[in-house]
């Protein structure tokens, strides 16, 4: 198999787990006002689950980059290819995290001068002190401002830490046979399982603490998963669309019981391994334009949520308060937070090809031989 070759099959599914995240995080904000769970816990947990979504990102993305770049740095690790690798993730990430942060900075000041006491009860979510620690991804790095302006944004500083360090690993791990794999593979799951055990909750949803372990751990699964893959490791068997739909049937079934975080890591991996062997009907499938546009514009979707959830949040809060012992019902919640949603990915569609695209593009045009003395 080819490095260059495209595989479609797992763009929309990066698009189905953005959506799941954005309406893991309206769910819990419901919460956040007093209110119960858009979906009740007791008749399953797929949506309390969602936060495992950002896991299969962090999954997914080490499988990606090592299909995509990882023959750069199999045989060794030079300057240069280190560079033009980091330069292409930083184009990637930043502009639009960047834009992002302005909108709340917007957001900020619209309180500020309109709304004074929703400022006063939600000010601790605009911290000055915060926006240095975002424009720097220092988000997941521990920092005590995490919880500040674009919330979600704490993953893409865990991603960006392991940017810069997965050069290392697709050195000692891209198409090695050897020990590695399975030591990183045994390291990983042990991180993974004290995450677990020492969490407060019991589960993988950390961010700023040990977000930055979450997501090596997942990075690097991924990268051995895709070892994996160019191994052709069951493919037999798991290339069937039945082998997928099963897969993915398992994993819901898992997300529904509540078992252990750490479990449904295999079953994404398998999700992972299903769709990128796949050249049947589930392929076809995930080739509809729309499911490609879905996955094409994931970043943007999971970027510009935290405005619509900032929003959705402080106004909710708001309402409730002004109207004391009045409960909206669930279904008036459900309607509120589809068409939230509904504007969530409009506003992906155009800060994709107005802001992430666009950027990402004159980034990459910019040349640095003289800097770093390239021939």
């Amino acid at each position: 198999m080819e490095n260059s070759n495209y595989i479609d099959t797992l763009t929309p599914l990066r698009g189905i787990a953005a959506l799941w995240v954005v309406l893991y995080h309206y769910d819990q904000l419901t919460t956040f006002t007093g209110l119960d769970h858009l979906v009740s816990q007791d008749s399953t947990m797929l949506l309390a689950k969602g936060y495992l979504f950002v896991d299969f990102f962090f999954l997914l993305s080490g499988f990606i980059l090592a299909h995509v770049y990882g023959s750069r740095f199999q045989h060794g690790i030079n300057l240069r290819s280190s560079w033009n690798y980091l330069w292409a993730r930083f184009s990637r990430l930043y502009p639009l995290h960047v834009f992002c942060l302005l909108t709340h900075v917007l957001v900020a000041c619209f309180l500020i001068l309109g709304f004074p006491n929703v400022w006063d009860k939600f000010s601790h979510m605009y911290a000055l002190k915060g926006i240095p620690v975002h424009l720097f991804l220092g988000q997941a790095w521990g920092s005590d401002y995490w919880l500040t302006w674009n919330v979600p944004s704490w993953s893409i500083s865990a991603e960006w830490a392991i940017y810069m360090l997965s050069p290392v690993l697709f050195l000692f791990l891209f198409k090695k046979k050897g020990v590695w794999p399975w030591v990183m593979s045994i390291i990983s799951f042990t991180i993974l399982g004290s995450i677990v055990h020492f969490h407060v909750k019991h589960s993988l949803d950390t961010t700023f603490d040990w977000g930055i372990f979450r997501c090596f751990a997942e990075f690097t699964l991924g990268i051995v998963v895709y070892n994996l893959y160019q191994e052709g490791f069951l493919k037999k068997w798991l290339a069937k669309d039945l082998a997928f739909v099963v897969m993915a049937l398992i994993t819901l079934l898992g997300l529904h019981i509540k078992i252990n975080d750490v479990w449904i890591i295999p079953c994404f991996a398998l999700v992972i391994l299903t769709a990128a062997y796949n050249q049947g009907k589930v392929q076809q499938v995930m080739k509809w334009p729309m499911a490609q546009y879905l996955g094409e514009i994931s970043y943007s979707i999971y970027m510009m949520q935290g405005l619509w959830l900032s929003l959705y949040w402080m106004g909710l809060d708001s309402w409730l308060a002004n109207r004391p012992g009045i409960v909206p019902d669930t279904w008036t919640l459900l309607a509120l937070v589809m068409s939230l949603l509904f504007v969530n990915m409009v506003s992906a569609a155009w800060s994709y090809h107005n802001i992430e695209i666009p950027f990402q593009l004159k980034l990459r045009k910019m040349k640095f031989k003289r800097l770093f003395n390239f021939q």
